[in-house]
């Protein structure tokens, strides 16, 4: 997901807080439809939620490359930094740097 110009660090709480006032929005808004709609609609909603699961997975992978580097760290201390196994670390890394073609 690109990260609109001028965000960051500053700019995610605010961004992760409006992100829940939307969720509880869209909610909202689903509970008003026809039932049939509703059904519907919210099978939509689970095809998107599940996107966003799948996104955030990748972003994880790629801040545990960040970190990995920018630290110089190795696997072990990385699963540790990370609360993770050194296998399920080196997965992560692996994930991230075999979609980026490194």
């Amino acid at each position: 997901m690109d990260t609109p110009a001028g965000d960051g660090e500053d700019g995610y709480t605010g961004a992760v807080k409006t992100l829940h006032h939307a969720w509880a929005r869209v909610l909202s808004a689903l509970h008003a439809l026809e039932p049939q709609r509703h059904f519907d609609e919210a099978t939509a909603l689970g095809d998107l939620a599940r996107k966003f699961e799948s996104e955030s997975v990748e972003e994880r992978a790629d801040a545990a490359v960040r970190i990995k580097d920018a630290e110089s760290l190795t696997l072990t201390v990385l699963g540790k930094r990370t609360r993770m196994t050194k296998q399920a670390a080196g997965r992560l890394i692996d994930r991230s740097r075999r979609r980026k073609g490194q």
